[in-house]
């Protein structure tokens, strides 16, 4: 796949939204340029195939929420407070690209055929949250038995919780959401 400049790519973001229901990235690259207006010689220049289609989407929306978490985790202050910012960062990654909520299971099928995928989010999301989660149990702020299970926990509960409020209310208050989530993870189940 080429390098796709941002005004095309942000094109065939916007058009995700209007993919069919239920359907996720299963769209052909004629419906993808009919959705966006782009010419369809100009998506086959950029896109050998459907494949190469949902990896751009997949990636690129990988890469955009990155950005926000690596923003959260540099912030200022205890790890706990820049843990909370970096879940709440996911959770409005979601909220912004609910076709990657909704369907990225789905899209990754198996981890052989996308393994790029795999690696991008373990890249942008896994790893930023296992940084903030190890630099919080060496202040002696939180305590796991594993960075790697506990950052898939969080993530994995995140998700959850936001494709919940996407198919029950149709969007992601992001605030709200956080506000009731993060402390829950945070401070767990058990009474202390």
């Amino acid at each position: 796949m080429k390098k796709i400049p941002e005004d095309l790519a942000e094109k065939l973001l916007k058009a995700s939204n209007r993919f069919p229901d239920g359907q996720g990235f299963d769209v052909s690259i004629d419906e993808v340029a009919q959705l966006s207006g782009v010419p369809r010689a100009t998506m086959y220049y950029y896109f050998s195939g459907k494949d190469d289609l949902v990896e751009f989407y997949l990636n690129d929306l990988m890469n955009r929420t990155r950005e926000a978490i690596q923003k959260a985790a540099a912030t200022v202050g205890p790890a706990s407070d820049r843990l909370s910012a970096v879940m709440k960062a996911i959770i409005g990654a979601f909220a912004r690209y609910p076709r990657m909520c909704l369907d990225l299971p789905g899209a990754i099928g198996d981890a052989e055929s996308h393994a790029t995928l795999m690696a991008n989010m373990d890249r942008s999301v896994l790893t930023p949250l296992r940084e903030v989660l190890l630099e919080g149990r060496g202040a002696g702020d939180v305590t796991f038995t594993d960075a790697n299970v506990a950052a898939d926990a969080i993530m994995g509960a995140l998700h959850m919780v936001s494709i919940k409020a996407l198919l029950t209310d149709g969007s992601i208050d992001v605030d709200s959401l956080s506000e009731s989530v993060v402390p829950q993870l945070c401070d767990g189940l058990l009474v202390r």
